[in-house]
C-alpha cells in the first residue's frame, strides 16, 4: 500500500511540473475527440432512421453542431430555403426534408423540397435529380424526382404567390376543419370550418 501511495505521490509531483500549455493542448484534443464521436453519432443515428447507406456522406443536418444546416437565399430567384439536411449521393447534393407528424405526402411538402432542388443548383453549380422527403415516425423514405413537369409546376405555384403578393390576384381560401381547430385567429376568420366535411383535401393533386 505504501509502495502505491508513493507512486502517485510521485506521478503528481510529474504531472505539476509539466508545461500547462502541453496540459491545456491535451485537454483540446480531449474534447475534439469528444466532439468528432458525438458527430459520428449523431450522422450513424440519421443513417439508422431513415435506410441510407454507409457510402452516403452527410453535409449538413439541422440541428447538429458538428454539421450544422445551411440557409440558402436567392435575390436571383427570389427564394431561400433552409433544408433538415443535404447529403452526397453519387456525386449529387441531396436535399432531405422530414415531417415527423405527417404520414402521406402533401403537395406542399413536394413544393418545399422542389425549392430546395432549385436553390442547390444554383448555389452547388449542380442540379439534384431527386430528394428525399421522410415521413412520419417510422421514418419512411420517399423519394422525390427532380422533373422537368414538377418544376414547371412549380413555376406556376411560385407565378400564383406572386400575383397575390403584388395583389394582381386574390387569395383563395382552403380552409380544413383539422387546421381550423388548431389556427389561433379561428374565432374571427369567416372561412373557418368548425365540423368535418366529406369533401377532399386540397392537398391532394400530386405531380408525378
Amino acid at each position: 500500500m505504501e509502495a502505491l501511495v508513493g507512486f502517485f505521490n510521485n506521478f503528481l509531483d510529474e504531472v505539476s511540473e509539466l508545461d500547462s500549455n502541453l496540459i491545456l493542448l491535451v485537454v483540446l484534443l480531449c474534447v475534439a475527440v469528444l466532439v468528432i464521436d458525438r458527430v459520428r453519432i449523431v450522422v450513424q443515428q440519421l443513417r439508422k432512421d431513415t435506410g441510407f447507406e454507409k457510402k452516403t456522406v452527410a453535409l449538413s443536418i439541422d440541428g447538429s453542431d458538428g454539421l450544422p444546416a445551411k440557409t440558402y437565399v436567392s435575390d436571383i430567384q427570389g427564394l431561400a430555403g433552409r433544408p433538415d439536411a443535404v447529403i452526397i449521393e453519387q456525386g449529387f447534393f441531396i436535399p432531405i426534408e422530414r415531417k415527423a407528424l405527417s404520414k402521406k405526402i402533401r403537395d406542399r411538402h413536394i413544393v418545399q423540397l422542389l425549392v430546395y432542388m432549385r436553390l442547390i443548383e444554383e448555389f452547388e453549380g449542380k442540379k439534384p435529380p431527386y430528394g428525399y422527403l421522410i415521413l412520419g415516425r417510422n421514418s419512411r423514405k420517399v423519394k422525390i424526382f427532380n422533373t422537368t413537369k414538377r418544376q414547371r409546376w412549380l413555376q406556376q405555384k411560385l407565378d400564383q404567390m406572386r400575383e397575390i403578393l403584388e395583389e394582381k390576384a386574390l387569395a383563395i381560401p382552403a380552409p380544413h376543419p383539422r387546421k381550423c381547430a388548431r389556427c389561433a385567429v379561428r374565432n374571427s376568420c369567416q372561412h373557418r370550418i368548425d365540423k368535418p366535411h366529406n369533401s377532399s383535401s386540397a392537398e391532394t393533386t400530386q405531380i408525378h
